[in-house]
């Protein structure tokens, strides 16, 4: 019953805040064009940092209190702030973690290099102060780092890294029998965005996918023993090695299945 007061608290603060952080968002620097070339909110995932700084809040008064929940809500600021600078000043000329990589090595910074130092950095602070040993800070922050990237990729189309999230977390809450508190807390945020995200009134964002990758990989270290945690990680560095030759749309585009749950709410294209 707590998790669903938790998910409860937050799908309501985050119905209440999008709508002042919206009217905010629509200015010509936060435009950008869509995979349909129509111009809308390209970060609308800043929504998420108040409504889960607000729910935790609401809920540490009521004596709800998580440990965890100051190391997670300085991890997520730094992503989200991050990941608002790719959004808005991003050359999308370099892609790919190959990409931005191979430009760091030449000496020349992208947003998208900065976005992925930002997420080892932040993963690394995650995993010294959630595990013990040296072993389980080396997959942990490879996992936390992944899951971040992996959120990145999939925010191509209205509702796809949402659907994602919702996805893993089911399977997460499932398999472990529950959840923490804070994968409740986003729970309830994603269900309150999804539908404008489906509607392609607003993007995401890497603003916002940070935050939801992030969640899911701190939430699978918090859930799971070692042995799953490994398997996470080598299910992880398998998605990057593939996207890193092909494309996600088009793997997805070309499987009925997974094409059938990317449509769903979005309507004909």
């Amino acid at each position: 019953m707590a998790s669903l007061f938790f998910l409860a608290i937050s799908l309501l603060f985050m119905i209440i805040i999008q709508k002042f952080i919206f009217q905010i968002l629509d200015k010509d620097v936060c435009l950008k064009p869509n995979y349909k070339k129509i111009l809308i909110p390209v970060c609308g995932g800043i929504a998420f940092v108040p409504t889960i700084f607000v729910s935790s809040m609401i809920l540490t008064l009521i004596g709800f209190n998580d440990s965890k929940m100051p190391i997670y809500l300085l991890s997520i600021i730094l992503m989200s702030y991050v990941g608002l600078i790719d959004d808005l000043l991003g050359d999308r000329s370099v892609t790919g973690l190959k990409g931005h990589i191979k430009s760091l090595l030449h000496l020349k910074l992208t947003t998208g290099g900065l976005k992925a130092i930002t997420g080892l950095i932040v993963s690394l602070y995650i995993s010294i102060n959630l595990s013990n040993r040296i072993i389980d800070i080396l997959v942990n922050t490879i996992v936390i780092s992944l899951f971040t990237n992996f959120l990145n990729l999939l925010d191509l189309r209205p509702g796809r890294a949402c659907k994602a999230f919702l996805f893993f977390s089911i399977i997460f809450l499932i398999a472990a029998s529950g959840g923490p508190q804070l994968l409740m807390i986003v729970l309830g945020s994603v269900l309150a965005f999804l539908p404008l995200d489906l509607k392609g009134k607003i993007m995401l964002g890497d603003t916002g996918s940070n935050i939801l990758g992030l969640t899911l990989g701190i939430s699978s270290i918090l859930l799971f023993d070692f042995n799953v945690r490994l398997i996470i990680m080598i299910f992880l560095i398998l998605v990057h090695i593939v996207t890193e030759k092909y494309s996600l749309t088009k793997i997805i585009e070309g499987n009925r299945f997974l094409n059938f749950l990317d449509m769903i709410g979005r309507g004909r294209d």
